[in-house]
C-alpha cells in the first residue's frame, strides 16, 4: 500500500533517557522504495529508545510503555562496586502513558506520565509502594532532517522539563522505612541538548548529548543544590523490510558533587553510570507498532558512583495517526 505523504512543510521530531534515556523520516511512494528504507532507518531506528517519536508521515501518537528493573548491586561513592547481599531485593516497575504531536515541519512535543511501583527487601525488612511519578514534557526541533542532504547528518535540538508530581524518598510514609513508596525526585528538572543522526543505506547511527539541571530543594530540613548532569547516548542499528528494526545503544551519565545551602560542597556526592542494551521495533496491524529494549548497567569498578546497578527491559505499544 502506498503511504500518503504529507505536504512538505510537515516533518517530525522527538526526545532522547532516561533513566536516561532517552531518544528517534519516511517519504512515501512505491517509486522511491530505496529512499524510503533509508529514511525509515533514521526514524524507526533512533526511535527505538524514544517510543513517542513521530515519523514524517505521522501527526499524532499515543501509547504506553512498561519497564521493569532489578537491582543487582551498587557503586560506592569512590567508584567501587558491590553486589547485592543475598536475600536483599529491589525491583522497580513503571507504566508510562505518553503522547506526541507535531507542530509545523520540524517541531514536535510530547508528554508522559509515569506510574511507579517498588518492591524492596533489606536485612529482613520489606516494603512495597508506588504511585504517580514525575510528569515530563519534551520537545525536539529538527534543524536538518537526516537523509535530506546527501551524507550530511541530521541535526536536532532536544529539550525537556519534568515536574515533581511524584513523592521524593525523604517524604515517604513513616511506615515505609525502605522508601518503597517514593516515586519522584522532589525537584523540577530541565534539560537541553543536541542530537546527530546519520543514515548509511538501511542502517543508522545516532549520537545525542544533553545537560540537565535540577532545582534546589531541602531534604530532611537540609537544603541542597545540584550540579549539572551530563548524559551522552550512542545508538545504531539496521531497518529490515516492513520497518522491522534492530539496534544497540550505550549511555553515559556524569554529575558532580551537590552543595549545601551554605554553598559548601557535599563531598563524594557525585553520580556516574554506564548503561548498554539492545532494542527492537516491529509494526503490527496498520497503525500500531511495538518497541522493546533489554538493558543492563555496567558493573565494573570505576565506571559508576553512588548509583544502584540493575538490569531489565521495556515494552511499548504505540498507536499513530497520519
Amino acid at each position: 500500500m502506498t503511504r500518503r505523504r504529507r505536504p512538505s512543510k510537515f516533518r517530525s521530531g522527538a526526545r532522547a533517557i532516561a533513566p536516561v534515556a532517552v531518544a528517534i523520516a519516511v517519504a512515501g511512494g512505491l517509486a522511491a522504495l530505496p529512499r524510503v528504507a533509508a529514511a525509515q532507518s533514521c526514524c524507526v531506528g533512533t526511535g527505538l529508545l524514544t517510543p513517542a517519536r513521530l515519523r514524517t508521515f505521522e501527526d499524532h501518537a499515543l501509547g504506553m510503555q512498561m519497564r521493569a528493573r532489578s537491582v543487582m548491586g551498587a557503586f560506592r561513592s569512590g567508584g567501587g562496586y558491590a553486589s547485592s547481599v543475598s536475600g536483599n531485593r529491589d525491583l522497580g516497575f513503571e507504566e508510562s502513558l505518553f503522547g506526541a504531536v507535531r507542530f509545523g515541519s520540524h517541531f514536535q512535543v510530547g508528554l508522559s506520565a509515569p506510574f511507579l511501583q517498588t518492591s524492596r527487601q533489606v536485612a529482613g525488612a520489606s516494603g512495597f509502594g508506588g504511585g504517580l511519578g514525575d510528569v515530563a514534557a519534551t520537545a525536539r526541533f529538527d534543524a536538518v532532517n537526516a537523509g535530506e542532504h546527501g551524507h550530511w547528518p541530521g541535526v536536532a535540538i532536544i529539550a525537556g522539563l519534568s515536574v515533581p508530581t511524584g513523592r521524593p524518598p525523604d517524604e515517604a510514609d513513616p511506615s515505609d522505612p525502605l522508601a518503597a513508596s517514593a516515586t519522584g525526585s522532589g525537584s523540577f528538572e530541565g534539560n537541553l541538548g543536541v542530537a546527530l543522526e546519520e543514515i548509511i543505506g538501511n542502517g543508522f547511527v545516532s549520537m545525542a548529548s544533553w545537560i540537565s539541571q535540577r532545582s534546589a530543594r531541602a531534604a530532611g530540613g537540609v537544603g541542597q543544590s545540584f550540579a549539572p548532569r551530563v548524559t551522552a547516548l550512542v545508538s545504531g542499528g539496521y531497518t529490515f523490510g516492513h520497518d522491522a528494526t534492530v539496534g544497540a545503544f550505550a549511555s553515559l551519565l556524569r554529575q558532580g558533587d551537590a552543595h549545601e545551602a551554605s554553598g559548601a560542597v557535599i563531598a563524594n556526592s557525585g553520580v556516574a553510570l554506564v548503561t548498554t542494551g539492545a532494542a527492537l521495533a516491529l509494526p503490527f496491524w496498520q497503525w500500531w507498532r511495538l518497541q522493546t529494549t533489554l538493558f543492563t548497567d555496567v558493573p565494573i569498578a570505576g565506571w559508576g558512583r553512588n548509583q544502584t546497578v540493575g538490569f531489565g527491559g521495556t515494552l511499548a505499544f504505540i498507536r499513530v495517526w497520519i
